[in-house]
């Protein structure tokens, strides 16, 4: 069995709840034995739940590490993304492998610094966490589309929406610090599941809407389009329609269009893919749920590091690949 993979999280609010879980869930496979944040009563708690030590800063954690009074072999940042730069730059420069939540930056600008310094120490391993790769859906569809299941692909439709009221007043809709709204937040995953299943792609259009004023975007329709030839039954040209909202009704979908049938999946019936032919017959395909997926990002990011081991983690190029597609997208739908 591996060695126990140690992490510290950096920060603790309520995306740290997810990789926390995802620990808890992988059987001793990763363990959580720092957390930092600057609400210390956060930081403790979090660190409570795990057997971990506090921090209050990621300066303090290098320093303890250093020491030889606390060891991890990694760190999963999960801080808003406008403080990643300092952050993740004390990280690299102390060798400490990264997986940083996602999106990669705020801002293009700090997405190519960050994709930047990534290259600039190839030796560190830096992903950002594109959890919905490792949904298993994902990766039946990824492979039913190779074996010819529905014909060439013709067109990919994702909707990420719900109701999120509350983000009307939090940092997420705040221009400043978030850089972009529901497009960025939920429309980021889609761009690198797009990417993902069907090869890079360039915007062709592009709608945003903004419910809540002097605050970011509540929702986003985005057209995209293939550029290149991507493994079977891909050619260039593949179309890709993506919808991102945080006030509407909730929708959480992906279906694969080809010329020989279509492949649906919907989070909220999250063990079953829906395949039908062009006569609409359908049939239903079993996968396990896509619950599963922050444990397996987890564990693919220990495997990373301590094996070398070959994985589906999106790295920060990947990252300033989604950041570059919604910057364009942005930029047409004002």
């Amino acid at each position: 069995m591996a060695e126990t993979f140690s992490i510290a999280i950096i920060g603790a609010g309520g995306i740290s709840g997810a990789h926390s879980a995802a620990a808890k869930a992988s059987d001793g496979r990763v363990a959580i034995t720092a957390v930092v944040d600057t609400n210390a009563a956060a930081a403790a708690k979090l660190a409570e739940e795990h057997g971990a030590q506090a921090f209050a800063n990621v300066a303090e954690l290098l320093k303890a590490q250093k020491a030889g009074k606390v060891g991890f072999h990694g760190a999963v940042v999960a801080t808003p993304p406008s403080v990643r730069i300092e952050i993740v730059t004390a990280l690299i420069k102390a060798k400490v492998p990264v997986l940083m939540e996602k999106p990669i930056a705020h801002t293009l600008a700090d997405a190519k610094k960050l994709a930047g310094l990534a290259a600039k120490n190839k030796k560190v391993p830096t992903f950002v966490a594109y959890c919905h790769r490792f949904a298993p859906a994902i990766n039946t569809l990824k492979q039913l589309v190779a074996e010819g299941r529905i014909g060439r692909l013709i067109r990919v439709e994702n909707a990420f929406a719900c109701d999120l009221p509350a983000h009307k007043v939090k940092w997420f809709s705040d221009p400043k610090k978030a850089g972009g709204g529901a497009f960025l937040d939920m429309g980021s995953h889609s761009l690198d599941l797009l990417a993902y299943l069907a090869g890079p792609a360039k915007v062709a259009g592009s709608i945003f809407d903004h419910k809540w004023k002097g605050r970011t975007e509540t929702a986003a329709t985005v057209l995209l389009k293939g550029l290149k030839k991507h493994g079977p039954n891909i050619n260039a040209g593949t179309a890709a329609v993506v919808l991102s909202g945080w006030a509407e009704t909730s929708r959480f979908t992906l279906a694969l269009e080809g010329d020989a049938g279509t492949l649906q999946y919907d989070y909220e019936k999250p063990e079953e893919i829906v395949h039908k032919d062009l006569g609409g017959k359908a049939a239903l395909i079993e996968i396990e749920s896509h619950g599963v997926r922050f444990t397996k990002q987890l564990v693919a990011f220990a495997d990373a590091v301590q094996n070398k081991a070959k994985t589906q983690l999106a790295t920060f190029a990947d990252g300033l690949a989604a950041a570059t597609l919604g910057d364009k997208a942005a930029k047409m739908g004002k």
